[in-house]
C-alpha cells in the first residue's frame, strides 16, 4: 500500500471548565487546557488526537511546540513509527521529556488516527487487535469521605464499575481509613478499591499506610513515592503485599525500562501521551508483556480504550473522560466496560460549537 502523503498539521488549543473538578492532597484541578492535533493528508484521510498538559501555563508552549514540529512533517510520508523514531532522535540532545514528548506524542497520535481512517478501520483492528469492550475502573474527582463515598456510590450505579479508584493522603492515617470505609459501605463488598496518593509520602509513612490499606482488602497503592525514586519503591513493593502501581509519569519507554528493571511496581499504568503516544505504548505493552506486569492506562481513553486491545497483560482502562464535554460522541461505557467505537480510527468526533466556545488563543 503506498502511503498518502502529509497535507497539513494543524494545532488548535481549548481551555474547557472540569465539572466536578479533580481534586487530591495537593491542588484543585478546575479546568482542561487541551492541544488539540490535526493530521491531514492529500489524499483527504485525517485524524486527530489531543493531549493534556494540565495547566493554562503550558497551553501556548504545548501548542507551540506541536506546530513547529507539524510544520516540518508536511510533505512526508504517513509513516508514524519511522516518524516517531527521526523525531526523537533529532530531539536527543535537547531532550524529549515534559512537553517536548507531550507535543511529540500529540503528533503521533493523530498520524496513527489517519491511518487507519485511511485504511477504514478502528485503531485497534490496524494495529492487529479486535474492537473488545475493555474494562474499567472509575476514578473518582472528589476528596474526604463524605464527597468521595457519593460519587464512587452513583459510579458504580451509573458504568457498573467493578472497580473505583481515589486520592488518600490526609494528615491522620486515619482520616485516610476513613474515606476507605466509607467507599466501601457505598459499594459493596463486590467492587474492588484502588488508592492514588500523588507521590506525596516518605517510605517509612507509605509502609505504614500500605499495611493499614492491606487490611482492609485495597487492591493497589498507585504512587506513594515520588516516580523517580526507583530505589524506595522496589523496596516498599518488597515489604508491603498490596500491590504497587505506577507509570503515569514515566516519560517515554525508557523511562518505564528503568522502572522495571528496578522492580519499582507490580503494575503500571503508562499515559499515552508522557509514554510518547500510540507507538510509545506499543513499545511498554512489549515491556509489560515481558515482564509480565498487568497494564492499565492514565486518561485519555479514547486512545486507551484501542491500545488496550493490542496490550498483552492488558488490566483496566481509567475512565477519567476530561474531554468528553468537548466531543460529540463521548466513550460510552455499558456493565462496567468500555464499547471501543465501530469507527476508523479512534472514533474521536469533536463538537465543534464547544471547541469554539472553550477556545484558547494561543
Amino acid at each position: 500500500m503506498t502511503l498518502p502523503v502529509i497535507d497539513l498539521v494543524r494545532v488548535r488549543a481549548v481551555d474547557a471548565p472540569i465539572d466536578p473538578p479533580l481534586r487530591n492532597s495537593l491542588n484543585v484541578i478546575p479546568r482542561a487546557p487541551l492541544v488539540i492535533v490535526d493530521v491531514h493528508t492529500a489524499c483527504g484521510a485525517a485524524g486527530t488526537a489531543y493531549v493534556f498538559p494540565y495547566t493554562a501555563a503550558a497551553l501556548g508552549p504545548t501548542a507551540a511546540l506541536a506546530r513547529s514540529l507539524g510544520a516540518g512533517l508536511v510533505g512526508r510520508a504517513l509513516a508514524p513509527a519511522a516518524l516517531w523514531r527521526e523525531l526523537h532522535d533529532a530531539g536527543r540532545i535537547l531532550g524529549t521529556e515534559g512537553l517536548v514528548q507531550i507535543a511529540l506524542s500529540a503528533i503521533d497520535m493523530a498520524m496513527w488516527d489517519a491511518l487507519a481512517v485511511r485504511a477504514g478501520l478502528p485503531l485497534c483492528v490496524l494495529l492487529g487487535g479486535e474492537a473488545r469492550p475493555v474494562p474499567i475502573y472509575a476514578s473518582l474527582r472528589g476528596w474526604g469521605a463524605t464527597m468521595l463515598a457519593d460519587e464512587a456510590g452513583a459510579a458504580a450505579a451509573a458504568l457498573g464499575a467493578r472497580a473505583v479508584k481515589f486520592k488518600l493522603g490526609q494528615k491522620r492515617l486515619e482520616d485516610d481509613l476513613d474515606t476507605v470505609r466509607a467507599v466501601r459501605t457505598a459499594v459493596g463488598d463486590e467492587v474492588q478499591i484502588l488508592v492514588d496518593y500523588n507521590q506525596a509520602l516518605s517510605l517509612p509513612e507509605a509502609e505504614r499506610r500500605a499495611r493499614a490499606l492491606e487490611a482492609r482488602d485495597v487492591r493497589w497503592l498507585e504512587e506513594p513515592l515520588p516516580v523517580q525514586d526507583d530505589a524506595g519503591l522496589a523496596e516498599l513493593a518488597r515489604r508491603v503485599t498490596i500491590p504497587i502501581q505506577g507509570g503515569e509519569n514515566w516519560w517515554g519507554p525508557a523511562g518505564m525500562h528503568r522502572a522495571l528493571m528496578a522492580g519499582a511496581v507490580d503494575l503500571c499504568m503508562p499515559d499515552a501521551m508522557k509514554i510518547g503516544g500510540v507507538t510509545g505504548w506499543m513499545r511498554a505493552a512489549a515491556m509489560a508483556a515481558a515482564h509480565r506486569v498487568p497494564m492499565s492506562s492514565h486518561i485519555f481513553v479514547e486512545a486507551s480504550a484501542h491500545l488496550l486491545n493490542v496490550t498483552p497483560t492488558a488490566h483496566l482502562l481509567e475512565h477519567l473522560d476530561v474531554a468528553a464535554p468537548l466531543l460529540a460522541e463521548p466513550l460510552v461505557v455499558q456493565d462496567g466496560m468500555a464499547l471501543v467505537p465501530d469507527r476508523p480510527g479512534m472514533g474521536i468526533m469533536w463538537d465543534e460549537a464547544a471547541l469554539l466556545q472553550h477556545a484558547a488563543d494561543v
